[in-house]
C-alpha cells in the first residue's frame, strides 16, 4: 500500500512516500514560495524515481496549514483532486500537529510552525490534542524558550499517529488560515 504525504505548508515543498506504512522516499524542495511552478513537478519526480504512477497511491495526507497562505491552498488543492479522481482516502494533519506528533510519547506542551513574520503556536495535552485554538504572533512577541523547538521530524512516527485516523470526505478537506494575509493589511 502507497501513501503520499504532502506538505507545501512552508517555504520548501515536501513529500513523503510510504510503503506499508513506512518512508521509503522524501522529497524537499526549497521553492522559494514559488511552489505554484515546482509542486507539480516535484510530485511527478518522487512517483516516477520510485517506479509507479499516481493510480499506485491508496491514500493521500496533506498539511492543511496554517502557513503560507498560497502554499497551503496549493497543497490541499492538488490533494482533493487527487483524492477525489482516484477515488482514495484522504487524512490531514496541521502543521504543528506534525511537531507534536513526530514523537514516539507525546510531550505535553507549546509548540510552534515558523512563518516568514512570526509563529504559529498551539499547545497540547498529554493525549496530544490541543488545548484552545492555534495562534498567531510575532517575532517581538515570541519566547523560543517557552516552546518545544522540534526541527528533525520522523515521519514514520507522524504515520503511525495518522493509521488510525478516519479519512475526510475531499470535498470537506479545507485549509486552516490563522492570520490575515498581507494583501488584506
Amino acid at each position: 500500500m502507497y501513501s503520499l504525504l504532502i506538505d507545501t505548508h512552508d517555504s520548501n515543498v515536501l513529500f513523503v512516500l510510504y510503503k506499508d506504512s513506512l518512508v521509503i522516499d522524501k522529497l524537499n524542495i526549497e521553492s522559494k514560495m514559488r511552489h505554484s511552478e515546482v509542486t507539480m513537478p516535484s510530485l511527478n519526480e518522487i512517483i516516477s524515481r520510485n517506479h509507479i504512477t499516481i493510480k499506485n497511491l491508496n491514500e493521500l495526507i496533506v498539511v492543511i496549514g496554517p502557513g503560507s497562505f498560497t502554499g497551503v491552498r496549493i497543497g490541499v488543492v492538488i490533494a482533493k483532486t487527487a483524492a477525489y479522481l482516484l477515488n482514495i482516502p484522504i487524512k490531514t494533519i496541521t502543521s504543528i500537529d506534525l511537531k507534536v506528533f513526530s514523537n514516539k510519547k507525546i510531550i505535553p506542551g507549546k509548540y510552534f510552525a515558523k512563518e516568514k513574520n512570526g509563529y504559529f503556536i498551539g499547545e497540547y495535552d498529554m493525549s496530544g490534542k490541543l488545548i484552545g485554538e492555534i495562534k498567531y504572533i510575532g517575532k517581538d512577541e515570541f519566547n523560543i524558550d517557552e516552546y518545544i523547538n522540534l526541527d528533525n521530524m520522523d515521519y514514520n512516527q507522524i504515520y503511525t499517529h495518522l493509521k488510525n485516523q478516519e479519512p475526510i470526505n475531499p470535498h470537506l478537506v479545507n485549509p486552516i488560515y490563522i492570520k490575515q494575509i498581507e494583501a488584506l493589511k
